[in-house]
């Protein structure tokens, strides 16, 4: 009964975003593990001298990682969409008098029933667009759908971990329903952010500046290990550097308002950083390695200065996996915005219908809500490549990278925009509960 009655309340476009929330980024996963499988499978039967170098795999690797993370985050988000809607539900059977293993299981089975139509839709898109990583080359061979397919056992065991994950998710985000009714009901659970990692990364950051030339006068492999202990120290902190310095910016915004749409965006940002940070994070994250590689290895090839052979085509590939890694999470950013932002439209809809009463327009809704997303998006993600950029600076101060530096930051233009087309889609949504409110 009480599944039934969640199904109920759920409108169509809520379903669509859910189901489409745990396809795409299956499919993306489905992608990046047969992209690691395909260089496992070239390194053990090579056709080429660059098939055999180990150097390829640790990059896809290291690339997988980056990329299955948010994929992953991304199901566990898909779960949450439409939570108020699904507590409110819930907190009312509670004060009914269902039982809380019932609340939580007709959660569970909702979420699982989502999940699964969204893998099975995630599948059918990493089967149908497998003949398109032909287009995509490394080690001077297309990327053949044949490599790309990862087989049965794997697509199965990679359904069942994402369902897995869901179901996981929305036992724990429905836990405080079945203890507090009432809490969820008055929204309760405001989220805090602490500015200690922020902190820690400033020191880190001075520790570098002040080393890194004595650093890379050492040995190769000790100059390494030292630039890899940085960033995953930095890495480590990312989170909490993140969320932080969104509620900052939150609060700057709603400071320096001059218009009343500003400063709605401002404290929306303010009530709920993570969710901001959980849409793009990753992209920062991975605009900042890329700001750190990009100029690593545009100097690299500038001393090479008549690089040729395999070494120029090591060099290409490096840069198209960096570039197409980044592209990856712009596809997956834009599609965490359509979820994140659907839930705040969700969670959010009391507010709207207060605002709509007052006779604030669509107009002015919609451009609050654009600047929520634009104005993070641009300085986070242009912030990460950037900041990767500074944090080679000490060694790359006398290179000439200016046609490197302004080809990334095209490249973020770019994924900025297809961000903005994310939180777009979230209109069907947006409408349908302007016509409740006003109804």
């Amino acid at each position: 009964m009480a599944t039934d009655v969640l199904l109920r309340s759920r409108d169509r476009a809520t379903t669509v975003l859910t189901v489409l929330a745990f396809a795409l980024p299956h499919a993306v996963l489905l992608a990046v593990i047969g992209g690691v499988l395909t260089f496992v499978e070239r390194q053990q039967n090579p056709t080429n001298d660059l098939m055999g170098e180990g150097f390829y795999l640790f990059l896809a690797g290291f690339a997988a990682v980056l990329l299955v993370i948010p994929a992953l985050t991304m199901g566990a988000a898909a779960a949450r969409l439409g939570l108020s809607r699904r507590a409110r539900d819930l907190a009312v059977l509670r004060l009914l008098g269902l039982p809380p293993a019932q609340a939580k299981t007709a959660s569970v089975a909702e979420t699982s029933l989502h999940a699964s139509a969204g893998v099975v839709l995630g599948s059918v898109i990493y089967a149908v667009t497998l003949p398109a990583w032909q287009a995509i080359r490394f080690q001077s061979t297309p990327m053949r759908p044949g490599e790309m397919w990862i087989g049965p056992w794997l697509l199965v065991g990679a359904a069942v971990v994402m369902v897995v994950l869901a179901a996981a998710s929305a036992w724990l985000a429905m836990r405080r329903v079945a203890i507090t009714p009432l809490g969820v009901a008055r929204r309760s659970d405001m989220q805090r952010v602490s500015p200690v990692g922020a902190v820690l990364v400033v020191v880190i950051l001075v520790a570098w500046v002040g080393t890194a030339k004595m650093i890379m006068g050492m040995s190769v492999a000790v100059a390494m290990a030292a630039v890899l202990g940085f960033l995953a120290v930095v890495f480590a902190l990312t989170n909490l550097v993140g969320a932080w310095s969104v509620g900052v910016l939150g609060r700057a915004m709603a400071r320096a308002a001059r218009r009343p749409q500003m400063l709605l965006a401002g404290r929306r940002i303010v009530d709920d950083p993570k969710a901001v940070w959980r849409s793009f994070g990753s992209v920062a994250l991975v605009g900042f390695i890329v700001g750190v590689l990009f100029p690593m290895f545009s100097m690299m090839s500038q001393n090479e200065g008549s690089t040729s052979g395999d070494d120029a085509v090591m060099m290409v590939d490096v840069a198209t996996g960096m570039l197409l890694t980044l592209g990856i999470t712009f596809v997956l950013a834009a599609i965490s915005t359509a979820v994140n932002q659907s839930i705040r439209v969700i969670d959010t809809q009391a507010e709207t219908r207060v605002l709509v009463f007052e006779g604030a327009p669509t107009r002015f809704l919609d451009f609050s809500r654009r600047l929520e997303v634009a104005v993070p998006a641009v300085i986070m993600i242009g912030g990460g490549v950037l900041a990767g950029m500074l944090f080679m600076l000490p060694i790359a101060v006398s290179a000439n990278l200016v046609g490197a530096v302004a080809g990334v930051l095209g490249f973020v233009v770019v994924g900025v925009v297809l961000i903005l087309q994310g939180s777009e889609a979230t209109r069907p949504l947006r409408e349908r509960l302007l016509r409740e409110a006003v109804a």
